[in-house]
Parts: structure tokens; C-alpha cells; sequence
């Protein structure tokens, strides 16, 4: 009986019971499990099928690139509120932390070509892109991935997430990851375990956000400043998107508040569309204007089906228009970003009850 077909009371509660122990007790010296895991979780809902179905394969390069986006934010020095000072936040217990320097290292080059932004800097240091990317990929394939299905002090890898070809003390190499082909090597989930992972994602993000938050403070000695230290690491919910591409996202909308029509004030909040607790993406296509009424009744709610359907229509006419979106911010054009099709965007839909689509 595959996860899908057991009922609640049986084989999706012990996945559930089973992801937390993983969660709360297992073995970390990093944050890299964590940030396994929230990849894993975000690549089931953007590899999605058609038929709302998670993929039954991930790639090792997929999962990198994942977790290098996750950690691209975090190496900015933070400032330890009441110090006076940032600091550069170290994420592992051990002298070596080879995502995160890799990581680091490119944030620091895109910056002195003048990207701000991932997908800026992919575009303009297309090799250190690749060359940060497969450092990535090495560790993600030799540590965290044979790794995350440990729970307490041994080695011994209870599968019930994914299946790999290799175990826990294998080294890799880019060679050897290539071989494989330009995704590198294949993740199999186990029947089910992705279609889980969507339906519980928005209880699991928070809870792997704050055990990473609580492990990164303990690190560094800062666990004074935990709500702060979240926000640095991984945003806020509530976002202010630069006054052109406000702007223009208003324009778009002919000035009317996306979820009720009603006319935009001088102060219009941006939201999340499809709420970042679910898919983790904060890519400019998944931005509406409302007003504050309407976005705090929405909050992690997902949008009702007539939502989706003026949200896909918007988003295909400015991709139709231009590599830019949209046209009418001014200024800089913004780069459109990867984004999954607007009918995958509405994976989550099936696993939900119906009053949840209520915005």
C-alpha cells in the first residue's frame, strides 16, 4: 500500500511521526539536513505534473541549486541587534563549511560585477555559477543526502523519504556526478513521500525554519535575538518590493486591489499569490497588489480557483510581451524569473479542504 492510499489514521500519520523525529532529534553539525529537506519539499511542488502529482525523481543538481538559493540570502553579515556590529554567521559545528563558503564566495563576485540578485548573478558569472554549483553539488551528494534518514547517533539510514544509488561514506566528484548526465545522480522517492511532502509542507517549513534558527543562534551566540535572526535568514512573509515594480504591478491591475477590485490607496501591500509557506518562491510572477483588508484576510490562505485563473491569464500575457516584467515598472527592467506553469501552481489545491481556497 503505497502513502497515497493509506488512510489517516495509518501509513501518512507514520510518515508524518517519522519526518518530525527527523526534524526534532536527528543527528546535525550543520544546517545542511535542514536545508536538504526544504529543497526536497519546494522541488515536489515546482516539478509537479500536470495532474498535480510530485515528480518521482529528483536530481542531485536540482536539489544543489535548491540549496545553494536557500543559503544565497544567509551569507550576508548579520547585525546582532544591540552590537553594533555584523557579523558573518557560521551555520556548521565544524572548521570547514564548504556550501556556505562556496556560496559566499560567489555572492561576493556577483556583487562586485553589480548583480544583487540570484538570477542576476547566474546570468553574469555564468562560470563561477558552475563552479560554485558543482562544490555544492558534491556536498550535497556526499553529506546530507545519505545522511538525512539517520535519526540519533548512528549510520544507519532508515529510508522512508527517498532511495539512493550510494551510501553515507562514498565521496563523490564533479566527474562522477556528470557521468550521470547534467542533472547528476537521481533521487528516487519512495511512493507517496512527495505528494506528502506538498500536502504537509506548510506545517513542516515552520518547524524546520525554527529548529534551523534555534541551531543557528546557539552557533554563534545569539540566542537573545531568535524572532530577528529569523527574519535574516529566511524574510519576512510581508514584503516591499521596490516603488517602480509596485508601480507597475498597479498598473497591471488597473490601480484595483487583486482579490476584491476595489481601489488601491496610497499604500498597497505586495502578497505572495500562491503563499510562500507552500512553494518557497518569492519569484516577481507570484506578486499581487491588495489592499491591507484583503491581504490580512488572505494571509496563508490559498487563493479561490477565479484568483488562478486572472493570475495565470497576467502572468502569460506579460510573458508574451517581454524577458522583462513587467513592462511598465521603468527604469532597470526586471528579469523574469523560472517559474513553474501557472496549471502546476495549483498542485496544492487537491490536498487542501475546500473552505482553505477562500481569499
Amino acid at each position: 500500500m503505497t502513502l497515497n492510499q493509506a488512510g489517516p489514521g495509518s501509513a501518512s500519520v507514520g510518515f508524518a511521526e517519522r519526518l518530525l523525529e527527523v526534524i526534532d532529534s536527528g543527528r546535525r553539525t550543520a544546517t545542511y539536513k535542514l536545508a536538504l529537506l526544504i529543497a526536497v519539499l519546494d522541488l515536489c511542488a515546482q516539478h509537479s505534473g500536470a495532474d498535480g502529482r510530485a515528480p518521482q525523481l529528483l536530481y542531485t543538481r536540482d536539489i544543489a541549486e535548491q540549496v545553494a538559493v536557500l543559503y544565497w540570502p544567509q551569507v550576508i553579515p548579520y547585525l546582532v541587534p544591540g552590537a553594533g556590529a555584523a557579523v558573518e554567521l557560521r551555520q556548521i559545528t565544524l572548521p570547514k563549511a564548504a556550501i556556505l563558503e562556496a556560496v559566499s564566495a560567489f555572492r561576493s563576485a556577483a556583487l562586485a560585477a553589480g548583480a544583487t540578485s540570484w538570477h542576476l548573478a547566474r546570468q553574469r558569472l555564468p562560470g563561477a555559477y558552475q563552479a560554485m554549483m558543482d562544490r555544492v553539488e558534491v556536498t550535497v551528494a556526499e553529506q546530507p543526502l545519505p545522511r538525512l534518514q539517520a535519526v540519533g547517533s548512528s549510520d544507519t539510514v532508515f529510508p522512508f523519504l527517498y532511495e539512493l544509488s550510494w551510501g553515507p561514506r562514498e565521496s563523490f566528484s564533479v566527474a562522477r556526478l556528470r557521468r550521470h548526465g547534467p542533472r547528476g545522480a537521481a533521487v528516487r522517492l519512495l511512493p507517496g513521500a512527495g505528494d506528502e511532502l506538498i500536502r504537509l509542507g506548510p506545517l513542516v517549513r515552520p518547524f524546520v525554519e525554527l529548529h534551523w534558527t534555534r541551531m543557528v543562534a546557539e552557533i554563534n551566540k545569539v540566542a537573545t535575538a531568535e524572532l530577528d535572526l529569523h527574519h535574516h535568514l529566511f524574510g519576512s512573509d510581508r514584503i516591499i518590493p521596490p516603488k517602480a515594480l509596485r508601480d507597475g504591478i498597479a498598473a497591471l491591475q488597473d490601480g484595483q486591489c487583486f482579490y476584491c477590485s476595489g481601489t488601491l490607496g496610497t499604500t498597497p501591500e505586495a502578497d505572495h499569490f500562491i503563499p510562500r509557506i507552500r512553494c518557497g518562491i518569492d519569484a516577481i510572477e507570484n506578486l499581487v497588489l491588495a489592499d491591507r483588508r484583503c491581504n490580512n484576510d488572505k494571509r496563508d490562505l490559498l487563493p479561490a480557483p477565479r484568483h488562478v485563473t486572472t493570475w495565470a491569464r497576467r502572468n502569460s500575457a506579460t510573458a508574451a510581451h517581454s524577458p522583462t516584467w513587467p513592462r511598465s515598472t521603468g527604469g532597470t527592467p526586471t528579469p523574469r524569473q523560472p517559474w513553474p506553469s501557472p496549471g502546476r501552481s495549483t498542485v496544492i489545491y487537491p490536498r487542501v479542504a475546500p473552505r482553505c481556497g477562500s481569499a
